[in-house]
């Protein structure tokens, strides 16, 4: 990490941290309670004074107010209140980039402290003292905390300016690819911890499994230890609605400990009661599983219940989708950058009829049929398969098409980079895979669907393609439709609200499936004969089979 003290954060903002708080998406009361239980932060026999807790963006005081309260509690069991001892001067330091946040948070803390029975003038004092305005990430903590606490802010790198972008990207290893901005704030929060202190935050789950999250990932694997980690994308622990797919995370620096985790479904206060009675109890747990190690490699935390982490272990010795036989090819369908014009509802009686191709989209696609809606997609694309574009003089229907909507082609990105050739999608045609048998696979699922076509339909955008040369895609196509599999696209891949699924390339391209020469021809053949049954129970046990049945070799 470079010298933070490099730039001063108000230069650097120039006035934009100002406008609105960045990123501010507030945690329901009872969710800071249980976070900072999960923290250890806690009123038993040791005084909460000594426990310095840092609050990284607090806000309007969410976890203030609770840190303070357990704080004056923790006072009052002192044989005698002393509201001038030096040591609250450091118990607590509260950073926010905005004033307006912090004035809030100030006015909350001189409130708890005065009806305490906290002076007035030195319950603002502690509260001038207690809070920071400062850019969490640039300022230069010298001090270390035993608890550092909060919801970090949810704010996208598009949304920031560029010189504070370009100075936390130079100071954070973390912040890579299309990282979030609680990314930086999980590395620099580490990095304020004692030996023996805690980060308990609650934040998107994205980077626990996807690729910008992978040096983070690594860190924690390699300099921490994953205290708790709760799963929360299922439910709503913010005091808005709002589509953040959270997670509550516990890091410490105790390496050889066990990790207990889970997925919840509900936030409701007797579920979070067992949550704190399984993380404090030595008896089994009743909803945290335990791992005695936490994906040492800084691999995907890709499963919080242990049966289904020793499932997917046993799944190792399988090969992945497209190591399963020869040319077995996962791609996705065409993007085209203006799908008005490209995509059509009908043939149209003016374009050459060779430049319209029958086009599957996602809606078409059911496990039994292939629903076809009657859309062409228009193909600028010479047949060669080369990449060329073909010569509008030779298809005059075609060029006075697509010269119709010309201005609105050419302000595309892919255009402007283009040229000559405006007219081109942003993804290749390759018209040869129109006539490809393949399976077509919707991106976002709450079913498992997966469909055959035998070779008339063009993959829209939103639909995945498998092609193979050696697989009956029938029976690949019972493979993927198994609870097996689905348990692996969930593991892999991060779930939308509701519990969809999202079956992308990168994901399916990490399912393991039996190797197709491992196969008899009887299991082949059994696996196809029930690739469009709607009973999953028999495509689940024709499948197990194929996976773990006694090996009998290939024909």
């Amino acid at each position: 990490m470079l010298n933070l003290l490099e730039a001063d954060w108000r230069a650097l903002w120039d006035g934009a941290h100002e406008t609105e708080p960045q990123g501010a998406v507030y945690t329901r009361p009872d969710i800071v309670r249980l976070i900072l239980d999960l923290a250890d932060y806690t009123i038993g026999s040791q005084r909460l004074a000594v426990k310095r807790v840092l609050e990284p963006s607090c806000g309007d005081g969410a976890f203030i107010v609770e840190v303070v309260s357990r704080l004056i509690e923790s006072e009052q069991q002192q044989p005698e209140a002393d509201w001038d001892d030096p040591v609250l001067e450091s118990a607590l330091r509260a950073a926010d980039i905005s004033e307006r946040a912090l004035r809030s948070a100030r006015h909350k803390i001189v409130r708890l402290l005065t009806s305490a029975g906290c002076p007035t003038q030195r319950a603002t004092q502690l509260a001038g003292i207690w809070t920071v305005h400062t850019d969490f990430l640039i300022n230069d903590w010298q001090e270390k905390f035993d608890t550092v606490v909060g919801n970090p802010p949810y704010v996208r790198i598009e949304d920031l300016p560029r010189r504070v972008l370009r100075h936390y990207r130079d100071a954070y290893e973390s912040m890579t690819d299309r990282a979030d901005l609680y990314i930086p704030f999980i590395e620099r929060g580490l990095s304020c911890l004692s030996p023996e202190g805690a980060l308990a935050y609650i934040c998107a789950n994205r980077w626990v499994k996807n690729q910008y999250g992978r040096v983070l990932r690594k860190q924690v694997a390699e300099r921490y230890h994953v205290r708790y980690y709760l799963n929360l994308e299922h439910t709503q622990p913010f005091l808005s609605d709002v589509s953040a797919y959270p997670a509550i995370f516990v890091l410490d620096r105790n390496r050889c400990a066990e990790t207990k985790a889970a997925t919840l479904d509900d936030v409701q206060p007797q579920t979070l009661r067992r949550v704190v009675s399984d993380a404090k109890s030595n008896r089994d747990p009743e909803i945290l599983s335990v791992f005695p190690r936490w994906y040492p490699e800084g691999g995907a935390w890709i499963a919080t219940r242990s049966h289904e982490h020793r499932r997917l272990e046993q799944l190792q010795p399988f090969p992945v989708l497209e190591d399963s036989a020869p040319g077995t090819r996962v791609g996705i369908g065409v993007a085209t950058g203006a799908d008005r014009v490209f995509v059509l509802g009908g043939k149209h009686p003016n374009i050459e009829e060779d430049r319209q191709i029958p086009l599957a989209l996602a809606s078409n696609i059911g496990n039994q049929r292939i629903e076809w809606s009657g859309r062409y997609l228009v193909n600028p694309f010479a047949d060669e398969g080369d990449g060329s574009l073909v010569d509008l003089n030779r298809y005059p229907g075609l060029k006075d098409y697509l010269e119709r909507y010309g201005d609105a082609l050419k302000k595309r990105h892919v255009a402007r980079k283009a040229g000559a050739r405006w007219y081109r999608t942003i993804d290749r045609v390759w018209p040869q895979l129109q006539h490809r048998p393949k399976l077509l696979i919707p991106d976002i699922q709450g079913e498992t669907t997966v469909g055959f076509d035998i070779g008339e339909y063009y993959p829209h955008h939103n639909l995945y393609f498998i092609t193979s040369d050696s697989w009956d895609l029938r029976a690949l196509k019972a493979l993927l439709r198994s609870t097996i599999v689905r348990e692996q696209v969930q593991a892999y891949s991060v779930q939308m609200r509701g519990g969809s699924l999202r079956f992308q390339a990168q994901t399916l391209r990490k399912v393991r499936i039996p190797r197709l020469k491992d196969l008899s021809t009887d299991r082949v053949e059994r696996l196809a004969s029930i690739s469009d049954a709607r009973d999953q129970a028999e495509i689940d046990a024709v499948v197990e089979d194929a996976y773990f049945g006694a090996g009998d070799g290939g024909d």
